[in-house]
């Protein structure tokens, strides 16, 4: 098991001589001065914390929440009729390079981009009105001097408000223009067109990895997976001509996907896959990390799930964050809490990476079925301690729940954790959070909630019934799971917050 943090990045051959290795970095290095030279993610969003207005809002969903940099708020209009607008105050006129929106859902959402000078006189800049895309993202580049800057929503699915979780603004001169870094030395990596795969020979570690998506002459849908499946990024759209940069910090390890190897262990290396239904690369740039890690130790409904449809909630957290903090799945089916502390391939290994500042977050319960509360509680109290002893931050996530209902429509004490033995597991780790003063996200709250407010029927897109499994969660599932645990996260103001996407 090795780490980045000591700067130095590997790729070559497993064996290759110091010498060897470090000739060939130096070779690299010098292949990628223009892309390294320039930190991740320089593009400014000049729209970041800037005022904002909307021709109407929905309780609780203000303009502001738009811009304000996180990607788990969102503004929403005060009603599904289309026609809504949403706009932002850049201060002063600025000359602008193109606009990027992220909407509340992968579904498709048509718009122009209009931008002004006194905020009376608009000039349409983007035009999306005819769209049929269903891209989460949605970039448009364009080059125009303005104050102000409009969306106007023109047309929605089905069962669809105008609702923005994100939405930027690009100045010329204000850092690097998105498109303007392809990497020949890397991109010449990757193979296939409709996906595109990628794959990279580096040592086990964390690295910041820049990634520039479009072509000049034709559109792209493209969403980005990691190693095992893990969700870097939605499907996002570009027009023809128009780029979009995105930088995330990706952690590897061998075997990638379950660390006890369930499902395959993968290839050693960075392993990326360009997807969607017209994916576009332009270019992408490479660069060891150092950043915080955000460790996940847990079982099948948190790891990195090896085959489709089966989706653990922890494969899709990375598209949530920035570059400068990794996610380090470190979850495995099976694992109950005193196996993972127990296996070598687990906690053991996992242990000695946490570093002061990283977190971990802690769920267990669904294995632990005739675990007792005693024995439960002195497994998380280890956890707890150990990860403490480290300089890491703890965090106890109570396990969500199954999807099994009694006749009332509600969950069973099966669905809620409450064991073979009688063991209340949730509560059991509330009393462990309480008496070690250690966070705790409820996510068996949370996810009872949402479950029973759905119900038998609609909550089967969160699981998988096809396969007659109500514990595992479909791609879709795991989403909502995260952005369950987002939320709290957030509640909370943990330390990963402030690298939300």
């Amino acid at each position: 098991m090795g780490s980045s943090r000591s700067g130095r990045l590997v790729l070559g051959p497993p064996g290759s001589s110091r010498l060897v290795v470090l000739a060939f970095l130096t070779l690299l290095l010098g292949l990628l001065a223009v892309p390294l030279a320039t930190p991740a993610g320089a593009v400014t969003d000049l729209a970041l914390g800037k005022a904002a207005s909307a021709d109407s809002s929905q309780s609780g969903r203000g303009p502001s929440l738009a811009n304000d940099g996180d990607s788990a708020t969102r503004w929403c209009a005060a009603d599904n009729r289309t026609g809504h607008w949403w706009q932002v105050d850049l201060g002063s006129a600025a000359t602008l390079s193109g606009t990027e929106v992220r909407w509340e859902f992968a579904r498709t959402y048509r718009y122009h981009v209009s931008v002004s000078t006194d905020g009376t006189a608009w000039t349409r800049v983007a035009d999306r009105t005819t769209s049929t895309t269903a891209a989460q993202v949605q970039s448009d580049a364009f080059t125009a001097t303005a104050r102000y800057v409009r969306i106007t929503v023109t047309g929605l699915a089905a069962s669809t408000w105008a609702s923005i979780t994100d939405f930027k603004v690009f100045g010329a001169g204000t850092g690097t223009p998105p498109g303007s870094e392809p990497d020949p030395a890397l991109r010449s990596r990757c193979t296939g067109t409709s996906p595109i795969t990628c794959h990279f020979d580096v040592q086990p570690g964390d690295y910041d990895v820049t990634v520039v998506l479009g072509d000049p002459a034709s559109p792209g849908v493209t969403s980005v997976q990691a190693e095992a499946r893990r969700t870097v990024l939605p499907a996002v759209s570009t027009a023809a001509g128009s780029y979009a940069r995105y930088s995330f910090t990706l952690n590897v390890r061998q075997p990638e996907g379950q660390p006890t190897g369930q499902g395959g262990t993968g290839t050693p290396g960075l392993d990326l896959v360009f997807s969607g239904s017209t994916p576009k690369l332009d270019g992408i740039g490479l660069a060891p990390a150092s950043g915080l890690v955000l460790y996940l130790a847990g079982d099948s409904t948190v790891c990195d799930q090896p085959v489709a449809p089966y989706t653990g909630w922890g494969q899709q957290l990375p598209q949530y964050f920035k570059r400068g903090l990794s996610v380090a799945n470190y979850g495995d089916s099976g694992e109950s809490s005193g196996s993972f502390l127990s296996n070598a391939a687990l906690f053991p290994a996992m242990k000695p990476l946490i570093r002061s500042g990283d977190m971990v977050l802690i769920q267990f319960g669904h294995n632990d079925k005739s675990t007792t509360a005693s024995a439960f509680a002195s497994n998380l109290t280890s956890l707890v301690t150990q990860v403490r002893s480290q300089g890491g931050t703890p965090v106890l996530v109570t396990p969500p729940v199954r999807r099994l209902f009694a006749a009332d429509g509600t969950l069973t004490s099966t669905a809620l954790h409450v064991n073979g033995v009688g063991a209340n597991l949730p509560a059991t780790m509330r009393q462990v959070a309480a008496a070690q003063n250690a966070p705790l996200i409820d996510l068996t709250g949370a996810s009872e909630a949402l479950v029973e407010g759905l119900g038998p029927n609609g909550s089967g897109r969160l699981y998988l019934p096809e396969l007659n499994d109500n514990t595992h969660f479909s791609s879709y599932g795991a989403n909502e799971m995260a952005k369950l645990v987002l939320q709290r996260m957030r509640e909370l103001n943990l330390s990963p917050v402030p690298y939300l996407r």
